[in-house]
């Protein structure tokens, strides 16, 4: 007995009803990304208005200072004049990246990309802050593979993970950073044995203007706090991913930055 067939009319039913629910769930999604994003949007000039708070404070004080003579003018105050400066020019430029980022329009310029040759630079840029702060940086294997990256923004990606490390790493610890072949990526880790990630923080990291220690940046103005959401979003416009592990607090932590890679390269 032949195999009972679905009548055709039935056929087209089912079929025109699986279509009918693929587009809801796509304009779902839509929905939802619009909505982020407007929340995002709506957000951004109260966390801007709240980084630009410490420096611009900063600025003024200094200012009375000389004003009042209470502050002399010397290179001192200068310095951490222009520290404050330079410190809000950093965020003005990080904002635009994640504004960028958050409405999916990052510019990437693509071309072929030895990923040894752009961990081997990105360790040179580093090696002196390393070097000054008393922190190892060393490598642990390095993949043989290129990967199709705009090497700029590679590089971006590679300068905050490791100034992140050493951040958050004291002196006479340690940064290993490694890279390895995958069947069709590559993986890219930093590794550090410095202050840790609590359990409930290894997402909440990437979020924007989020750190591990807020009173940090009042003490040192290291950062804008957008470092590990711009990597993560240039890394994601590669068709990539960018988590962190970390066994806790004072256990220290690793980044791991997997790209795609052509198989026959």
């Amino acid at each position: 007995m032949p195999p009972a067939r679905m009548p055709i009319a039935e056929r087209i039913a089912d079929g025109f009803a699986a279509e009918i629910d693929h587009l809801t769930r796509s304009f779902t999604a839509m929905g939802a990304r619009l909505e982020a994003t407007d929340r995002a949007r709506t957000r951004l000039p109260a966390d801007l208005a709240h980084e630009l708070r410490t420096p611009l404070a900063t600025l003024a004080a200094y200012i009375d200072g000389l004003e009042d003579g209470v502050l002399t003018q010397n290179a001192a105050s200068w310095e951490v004049m222009r520290a404050q400066v330079a410190r809000m020019r950093r965020l003005a430029s990080d904002v635009r990246d994640v504004a960028s980022a958050e409405e999916h329009a990052l510019a990437l310029t693509l071309g072929d990309v030895s990923v040894a040759d752009a961990l081997a630079e990105a360790m040179g840029a580093a090696r002196p802050r390393f070097d000054a702060k008393g922190v190892a940086l060393r490598t642990a294997g390095m993949s043989s593979k290129n990967i199709r990256a705009d090497a700029v923004r590679l590089s971006q990606v590679l300068a905050n993970l490791t100034d992140n490390a050493l951040r958050h790493t004291p002196p006479g610890g340690t940064v290993v950073i490694a890279s390895k072949d995958e069947d069709d990526a590559v993986a890219i880790s930093v590794c550090d044995n410095g202050d840790g990630i609590a359990a409930d923080q290894l997402e909440a990291i990437f979020e924007r203007f989020r750190r591990a220690d807020p009173s940090r940046a009042a003490v040192d103005g290291s950062g804008s706090g957008l470092g590990l959401t711009i990597a993560r979003a240039i890394v994601r416009a590669h068709g990539g991913t960018l988590r962190a592990t970390s066994d806790g607090v004072g256990h220290g932590a690793t980044f791991m930055v997997r790209l795609p890679a052509p198989t026959n390269r």
